[in-house]
């Protein structure tokens, strides 16, 4: 599973501390650092696995690592850190959290409770946990808002589904075959171009991980800015660092006024060659 949005959430407000232990954690396993920003190192070629975080600034009690971190590393950071982590994720068709403690990981509703939100009770929390996904994103080729407005017509979502099924079919697979590829990577690549931007918050998965969040006492910036937001902000800032006068491209002001202090981010891209 790759997941759209990941973060873990540490009841701490000592980012040195975290991104020391998050460096240490990974080492053992085998990652080394690199940086792959302006002016850094670039991405040494080989590497089989690749850590690339941010740790956030503190807020109200509690520090964010964005991005996907090697799950063998979490216990020796909650080992370290003495605390424990509540690790977030959502993907296309599933999502949730889920609690680090003592070299385990927990989705139980008996983890989750220790961080209710003042005001919310156990029966907040299960039914929240109980808001799962009614239908699977990934079940048709059409995108949430075709497929709704299809219905809206009056037009039989199966029929449609069908329909594009096929005409991409037709499409990227003359497209693939050309390329060399199967006709499975021709309806990936379909999918992918039909997705378009559709947001993944406003999906079944989405709603069920803001319904869960909702009860429970996390920062106000429990999920932004996400990490490609602040991985875009803190390049570009590192770039016009090394050449204040290069001219903003289109979309650079939106992406420095996303994430004004991208630079109190800190990175932590480590990557491993062999497992």
């Amino acid at each position: 599973m790759s997941a759209r949005w990941h973060a873990l959430l540490i009841p701490l407000e000592d980012a040195d501390r975290i991104e020391a232990a998050l460096r240490e954690a990974l080492a053992a396993l085998g990652y080394e650092p690199y940086d792959p920003f302006p002016g850094g190192t670039g991405t040494p070629p080989g590497l089989v696995d690749l850590a690339r975080c941010f740790v956030a600034p503190p807020d109200e009690g509690w520090t964010r690592v964005l991005g996907e971190v090697d799950p063998a590393a979490l216990p020796a950071l909650s080992a370290a850190l003495e605390a424990p982590l509540i690790e977030g994720w959502l993907a296309d068709d599933e999502g949730g959290f889920a609690v680090w403690r003592d070299g385990t990981r927990d989705t139980s509703a008996d983890a989750l409770a220790a961080f209710l939100r003042e005001g919310r009770s156990r029966a907040d929390l299960d039914g929240a946990l109980r808001s799962a996904p009614a239908a699977q994103m990934g079940a048709s080729a059409l995108p949430p808002d075709i497929a709704d407005l299809a219905e809206a017509r009056g037009v039989n979502p199966r029929q449609a589904d069908k329909l594009v099924r096929r005409l991409s079919g037709n499409l990227f697979g003359k497209l693939n075959r050309q390329a060399g590829g199967g006709e499975d990577d021709a309806q990936a690549q379909a999918r992918v171009l039909l997705a378009g931007q559709a947001d993944v918050w406003a999906s079944p998965a989405g709603q069920r991980v803001m319904a869960i969040a909702g009860v429970l006492a996390l920062p106000p910036n429990w999920r932004e800015p996400d990490l490609d937001a602040v991985r875009d902000a803190y390049q570009l800032r590192r770039l016009r660092a090394r050449t204040p006068r290069l001219p903003l491209m289109p979309g650079d002001q939106q992406m420095l006024d996303a994430v004004p202090d991208a630079l109190s981010y800190r990175p932590v891209y480590m990557g491993r060659a062999t497992r």
